[in-house]
């Protein structure tokens, strides 16, 4: 069911799923195949989602690809051409896959908490929790738990979320 005050682009795909009041899926995003999307989130242009869920405000960035089986929490940023990946050995064949049991929505290959925000081109790999407030780093490849508000940098290095890190983000701008 898509909620009456959701913002649907006439040039978005969208089919089967449900999605919250004052949500918005912007042009060429493609919503499938049982996915859940709560209340005041963004899907940006491009995204592909065929099964996930997500909590309430969220932004899912451009380029997103998701499939099913993952669990997203409330508050959750998921930047640019970002991977979550449901099957740690993907082939052609669908031989011990079980796409039925990733769509049934008691079983996650992956879980994000509440409050986490996951940098641009960020791969996160099957059987990862990447805990509350924690933070991904762009093109980090992800193959282990997070624990609540760490911050898991390219070179797999956990770290403590820094206190001013909201402080730091326009820093490199006028560097250049």
């Amino acid at each position: 069911m898509i909620h009456p005050e959701a913002a649907i682009h006439p040039q978005a795909l969208v089919d089967g799923v449900a999605i919250g009041a004052r949500t918005v899926v912007w042009q060429f995003a493609t919503v499938i195949l049982g996915t859940r999307i709560g209340e005041d989130c963004s899907v940006g242009a491009s995204a592909v989602l065929s099964g996930p869920r997500f909590g309430n405000r969220c932004k899912i960035s451009s380029g997103v690809v998701m499939g099913p089986g993952f669990w997203v929490g409330d508050d959750v940023f998921v930047g640019p051409n970002v991977v979550l990946a449901n099957d740690m050995w993907p082939e052609v064949s669908t031989e011990g896959y079980d796409d039925a049991r990733l769509r049934g929505g008691k079983r996650f290959a992956v879980v994000i908490e509440d409050g986490v925000s996951i940098g641009a081109n960020a791969v996160v790999l099957p059987g990862v929790r990447v805990g509350k407030g924690s933070v991904i780093a762009a093109g980090a490849v992800v193959d282990r738990n997070v624990p609540d508000g760490f911050l898991f940098r390219r070179n797999g290095y956990l770290s403590e979320v820094p206190q001013d890190r909201r402080q730091k983000r326009m820093r490199l701008v006028d560097q250049c």
